[in-house]
């Protein structure tokens, strides 16, 4: 039976709506756009050549060691909830071009992905290696992936038109028992965009919901929202935490938004941030600064670590 979807609050972008939904308790479009129309989308416009992609690229190179950084953070998380007793597998939904997975198994772990963008697919010249199949999670027969007891979504979620349904789907088909579930997304609608709107971009009604993009980003939650949506969908939080509020860059004099070309300057003083904790080896004076963001609901994106009730 469909889902009747109740609203008061609406934005529209794009030539879509984006709704405040009573019944799922986060934004997202409405009403979806059609699994035809997604295809034709990523097919066609998500993803450049290499030669035009400036993300494959900096993924590929890492000339700021930007993602080296990510990746490690992220591993230690991993490694906090994961039983020793569970094999080092990880199942990446949303492999992009493969950099994650690459990390992985430098790191000696057994890795397995699926990017459902042939564009991309084709750029990753170890994917057999890696594991890493064409195709789509919601087709699970198709892709004959061995349960792991890791299962990732970077930046996955907000895409997908039925994001509760594909974590249901992993949990029952890919996920070995007592596995954990890591879901990076956007924090959006937290209170540093709101503040910005009031104040930065007041007179720059076109910039106002600049973080709105669909139908690239389907869904939109901030920490409180994501919360409330993995508990409904059946699952426990075991770890949140964000990364660095990029909103407070504008909130200061840099505004990227209105001039995109002072982004990388404001990217590359986040970078230097995190260096520091980095080379100094203060990952907990870190994780206590971020767990900080998150409690407070800032962070331009979040990491949560769930797992089933």
């Amino acid at each position: 039976m469909p889902v009747k979807h109740s609203y008061k609050k609406v934005i529209e972008k794009n030539n879509y709506k984006i709704i405040h939904c009573k019944t799922c308790g986060y934004w997202h479009v409405y009403p979806m756009p059609t699994e035809e129309e997604l295809r034709a989308y990523y097919e066609n416009k998500y993803y450049l050549t290499l030669g035009n992609n400036h993300t494959m690229s900096d993924k590929s190179n890492d000339p700021d060691g930007f993602y080296a950084i990510q990746y490690e953070d992220r591993l230690r998380s991993i490694m906090k909830f994961i039983s020793p007793s569970l094999p080092a597998s990880v199942l990446d939904v949303g492999a992009g071009y493969g950099d994650f997975l690459r990390f992985m198994a430098e790191k000696g772990w057994k890795t397995q992905g699926v990017e459902p963008s042939k564009q991309a697919y084709e750029l990753i010249h170890d994917r057999e290696a890696l594991g890493i199949k064409h195709g789509s999670i919601d087709n699970p027969a198709s892709l004959n992936f061995t349960p792991a007891s890791v299962i990732t979504f970077n930046n996955v979620l907000e895409h997908l038109r039925e994001p509760g349904k594909i974590l249901k789907l992993v949990q029952d088909k890919f996920l070995i028992s007592g596995g954990i579930i890591v879901v990076i997304i956007p924090n959006d609608f937290n209170v540093l965009q709101d503040i910005l709107m009031k104040t930065v971009l007041k007179n720059n009604i076109e910039k106002h919901y600049y973080w709105i993009s669909p139908p690239d980003h389907l869904n939109y939650w901030s920490v409180k929202m994501f919360k409330k949506f993995a508990g409904d969908c059946g699952f426990k939080i075991l770890h949140c935490i964000t990364d660095f509020p990029m909103e407070l860059f504008p909130l200061m004099g840099e505004d990227y938004i209105t001039h995109p070309e002072v982004g990388r300057n404001a990217h590359l003083k986040r970078v230097n941030l995190e260096k520091h904790f980095y080379q100094t080896q203060s990952h907990l004076a870190k994780d206590l600064l971020f767990k900080s963001f998150a409690q407070n609901g800032i962070g331009r994106d979040m990491q949560f670590i769930i797992t089933p009730r």
